[in-house]
C-alpha cells in the first residue's frame, strides 16, 4: 500500500513556525551556555569547575516559554511508584497533539537518606523527566547528565555547605 501524503500550505507554515521558534530556543540556550556570568544561575558545571555545563531545567523551561509562549503541553506521567522508587515520562506536544519530545527519569526513594534526590524522589524525578525531554527538543548544550553525576555534585554541594534543593538540572 503506497500512500501519498501532501501537506497543505497551512500544515507547512505551522511546521516552519515551530522550526524556527526551535531554532530561536537553541541561540538563546547557546547564548546561556556561553555566558560565564549564568553560572550557578542557568547552568552548572558537572563536576565543578569544569567545562561540562549543564542547564538548569528552570532555564530550559523558561525558554520553553519565552519562545514557545502557550503553544506546547508539556505533560508528566507516572509510569511506576512504589515504596522503593519512582519513573516519570514527561512528553511534550503541541497544541494539536502532535508528539515533539519525551523524556524519562527514575529515582529511588528514602525519606529518612541524606540524599535530596532520595529524600524528594517524585519531585526531582519529575523535574529531570522535564528536563530531559525539553533537552531532547532542543538538543543543545553537553549531553543530559545521568543520575550518577547529579548525586556526585549534590553529594559534594553538601559536603561544602552549598546546596539549593531546587537546582535540578537535566
Amino acid at each position: 500500500m503506497n500512500i501519498n501524503y501532501e501537506s497543505t500550505s497551512a500544515e507547512r507554515m505551522y511546521d516552519e513556525f515551530f522550526k524556527e521558534l526551535i531554532i530561536q530556543a537553541r541561540l538563546k540556550l547557546q547564548e546561556i551556555l556561553k555566558d560565564n556570568k549564568q553560572n550557578g544561575i542557568s547552568w552548572v558545571a558537572i563536576p565543578k569547575n569544569s567545562d561540562n555545563r549543564y542547564l538548569k531545567v528552570a532555564t530550559l523551561k523558561r525558554v520553553l516559554r519565552d519562545k514557545f509562549n502557550h503553544h506546547l503541553i508539556l505533560k508528566s506521567d507516572i509510569k511506576h511508584d512504589c515504596e522503593h522508587r519512582v519513573i516519570i515520562e514527561a512528553t511534550l506536544s503541541d497544541k494539536r497533539g502532535n508528539f515533539l519530545s519525551s523524556g524519562l527519569a527514575e529515582r529511588y526513594k528514602d525519606s529518612k537518606s541524606s540524599n535530596v534526590q532520595k529524600q524528594r524522589a517524585i519531585e526531582c524525578c519529575q523535574t529531570a523527566a522535564w528536563g530531559r525531554c525539553i533537552k531532547s527538543l532542543f538538543a543543545v548544550g553537553n549531553d543530559i547528565s545521568t543520575a550518577d553525576e547529579i548525586d556526585r555534585s549534590i553529594v559534594s554541594d553538601i559536603n561544602n555547605n552549598d546546596i539549593d534543593i531546587d537546582k535540578e538540572i537535566s
